[in-house]
């Protein structure tokens, strides 16, 4: 089991390579995702792997550790809802102008940003549009820019967009899928921290901000939120995660539906 002292000591590295503080009650989510690490570093305890990562030696098992710590589950069309209210407010209000460009803010491996891509496609096909994706894991970006999944996971993807959109896998893809050329080259990825994003210089007309600020304490939820905020266009869409809601009402969004704003100020 890790240690109290341990658990502080990881915690602080994760804090200050990601802004990302856990709680105490996650001391044993910590200790049982590292246990496998302690193995493959032939650590003998949670103290000697700290001391690891932090030295010169260790410095690209200190990735692999923030890989292990802010990767969280995924699916595609997950909260399904949010997906079904783009599309229709999409159709009902189309863009006046193009290119279209999404952000999902934490892509993790690829599938939200994908998902958002499908619909884009579907609706504005003869237009240009583009998704951006960003996230702090160098290991769950390299995935979701090679676009291989599961192929257990299309199960979640639309009947519609299944047959327009996903490509099953032969020979050494056998058991996977991947998207269409079209979906892929309109997606971009890049590792960034939310906290201080460098990568992208562009506004946004959807942001996909989900299930990232229940991980931060409240003065660096807010950094977050003006971070992404700033980045939308004027009546551009903000989306955040079913279990996530603003603390304080805000004068430059509206909301739409229970986690879902329209950017109503410039």
């Amino acid at each position: 089991m890790i240690s109290v002292q341990a658990f502080n000591q990881l915690n602080r590295v994760l804090e200050q390579k990601t802004g990302i503080s856990l709680a105490k009650n996650k001391r044993d989510i910590v200790g049982s995702r590292l246990s496998s690490r302690l193995r493959a570093t032939q650590c003998e305890s949670y103290n000697e792997y700290y001391h690891f990562i932090i030295s010169e030696k260790g410095s690209n098992e200190l990735s692999t550790f923030i890989d292990k710590m802010t990767t969280h589950e995924t699916y595609f069309f997950r909260e399904a809802s949010q997906f079904e209210f783009l599309l229709s407010y999409l159709k009902d209000k189309p863009p006046k102008r193009f290119p279209i460009r999404a952000w999902s803010a934490a892509s993790s491996t690829g599938e939200e940003a994908y998902s958002i891509a499908m619909i884009l496609e579907d609706l504005f096909y003869n237009h240009s549009w583009h998704v951006y994706g960003t996230d702090i894991s160098e290991t769950t970006i390299a995935m979701a820019q090679e676009a291989l999944f599961a192929i257990s996971t299309v199960s979640k993807v639309p009947k519609k967009y299944k047959k327009s959109y996903c490509l099953k896998g032969y020979g050494v893809h056998d058991g996977s899928f991947s998207v269409t050329k079209q979906i892929k080259s309109n997606c971009t990825f890049s590792v960034d921290n939310l906290l201080a994003p460098s990568t992208l210089d562009y506004s946004f007309d959807i942001i996909f901000l989900r299930n990232v600020l229940i991980y931060f304490d409240e003065t660096k939820q807010l950094k977050i939120l003006n971070n992404v905020i700033k980045r939308l266009n004027h009546a551009g869409l903000l989306f955040l995660g079913h279990s996530e809601s603003l603390r304080y009402k805000r004068d430059d969004l509206k909301m739409l539906q229970p986690c879902i704003y329209k950017k109503i100020s410039p």
